[in-house]
């Protein structure tokens, strides 16, 4: 999930995050049969190193980063200038996906059902269900800009804090959510026990999260978009989520490998991230982002613009050929909680 805002992120030099200890453990199973993965480097230059779990493949960064190196993460910056995280264009865009979203995810609910979404940011998936009809609503997030602005969303209860920190009743959600804050926790496998305590039996879980088993993560090693270091510290297969859940009595309901608004920019991004030292330059443009990189041009900002333009095609093309293959750049689960434990 996010962290609360500190002051805004200025381009550092490189450097190193600390020295690699000797021995590295996979945060989902445990086992400390792991080898390094790949450096990647943050937008502000720091290098971190990634260790994959040769037993469940799971890769993680490791050191872990410091409280400091969090909260430099996520600054201000991260969640975009002004009341919303991108430009209008943009967030039409986001807006019609979170819609498309929104119906698929409530489709045979009740009118009455209680949804919580973990790591709701801006509450704008809140804001969608709302709009449906939904009116037990909850959200939960830590302190800081994006948890202002889901506050000023009428009747939706926000809880300040962490799954882990905040106290819930257990089955008592009909729809529990995480869309792209699974990667940001630190425990992903309590994080999936404390889920499966608070869903109802014949209630549903819906996960969206970076696939590290994807092509575009093989294609594109360190300099992945979606690697997103140090914010992203745990990228766990599908297919080790699933077998997990499988085993808490919970039944795969869909797996969905195409989606337009991460995938396809993420090919574009992680294109242009190999042939750029300094990390999503276009990305941090396109979230008004002047204090990243100020002293570089709008020459290079057009020159980006027109490479991502020139890069779309093949990455839309990219995408639907991955998402036929099970290997899309992210990937979206649903599951029903038939026999809870």
């Amino acid at each position: 999930m996010r962290n609360g805002a500190v002051s805004p992120t200025t381009f550092i030099p490189a450097k190193i995050s600390c020295a690699r200890p000797a021995e590295a453990t996979c945060p989902f199973c445990g086992q400390a049969n792991t080898q390094n993965w790949a450096a990647t480097r943050s937008e502000d230059g720091t290098l971190y190193q990634t260790e994959r779990c040769q037993t469940c493949g799971t890769v993680f960064l490791w050191p872990s980063p410091s409280a400091a190196q969090l909260a430099q993460a996520y600054t201000t910056n991260y969640y975009g200038e002004g009341e919303t995280k991108f430009n209008p264009y943009i967030e039409r865009l986001r807006n019609a996906c979170a819609n498309l979203r929104v119906k698929k995810l409530t489709n045979g609910l009740p009118a009455d059902a209680t949804i919580m979404d973990v790591g709701c940011g801006d509450g704008r998936l809140l804001r969608n269900f709302k709009r449906t009809g939904f009116r037990k609503l909850h959200g939960i997030e830590l302190p800081g800009r994006a948890a202002e602005r889901t506050a000023t969303i009428p009747d939706i209860t926000l809880h300040l804090g962490t799954l882990a920190s905040v106290e819930l009743p257990a089955a008592n959600f009909d729809l529990i959510t995480l869309v792209h804050v699974y990667e940001h926790l630190p425990a992903p496998l309590d994080t999936l026990d404390q889920l499966a305590r608070l869903i109802k039996p014949g209630g549903r879980l819906f996960l969206a999260f970076p696939n590290i088993s994807s092509w575009q993560a093989r294609f594109a090693g360190g300099h992945w978009f979606h690697l997103d270091p140090p914010r992203h510290l745990t990228l766990v297969p599908p297919q080790a989520v699933i077998s997990y859940l499988k085993a808490k009595g919970f039944k795969l309901l869909s797996e969905r490998h195409l989606c337009l608004e991460q995938n396809t920019y993420g090919w574009i991004q992680s294109a242009l991230n190999r042939y750029d030292s300094q990390r999503n330059f276009l990305y941090e443009r396109l979230k008004r982002n002047r204090t990243y990189l100020p002293d570089r041009s709008a020459g290079s900002f057009a020159l980006h613009a027109g490479l991502g333009g020139l890069l779309l095609f093949p990455s839309l093309l990219a995408d639907g050929v991955s998402a036929l293959a099970k290997a899309g750049a992210t990937v979206e689960l649903m599951f029903e909680q038939t026999s809870p434990h």
